[in-house]
């Protein structure tokens, strides 16, 4: 019987009840593990180096900078988890900015409970996620 890869996902969002929602819904997908967490960007960028996830899923504001600074941070530090942000307004123009630097997914956070599961699978598998009002946000500037 072959064993299915779990998929390791670093946690990074300064607002620890946000950490919770994400762990208990990844915690129920079966072939996910978090690895670590962290409530800002220096510290995820140390525990990335460290524990190698697959997937990092962060705040779009990471403390000090927004989800296409830490990107482009990660990248810049040779961290080549896939990338999945989270944020309250989805932003067109932060949407664009972080894709273009490497973030592969952006979900809404009132759409986490429904496609948080999914959107991580498919960026672990190196596909392009946009959450439903991510898409239209995103669909707005491209018009």
């Amino acid at each position: 019987m072959t064993e299915k890869k779990q998929i390791r996902v670093l946690i990074a969002d300064d607002f620890k009840a946000l950490r919770d929602v994400i762990r208990l819904c990844l915690g129920r997908a079966g072939d996910m593990t978090i690895v670590g967490e962290a409530p800002e960007l220096d510290h995820a960028l140390e525990l990335a180096k460290t524990l190698q996830p697959d997937v990092i899923i962060m705040n779009d504001y990471l403390p000090p900078v927004d989800s296409a600074l830490a990107a482009a941070l990660f990248r810049q530090e040779g961290i080549s988890a896939a990338m999945l942000a989270i944020s309250m307004s989805v932003e067109p123009e932060l949407i664009r900015r972080s894709l273009k630097q490497g973030v592969t997914g952006f979900i809404h956070k009132d759409e986490i409970d429904r496609f948080l599961v999914e959107a991580t699978r498919r960026v672990f598998r190196g596909e392009r996620y946009l959450s439903p009002k991510a898409r239209e946000a995103y669909d707005s500037i491209q018009k």
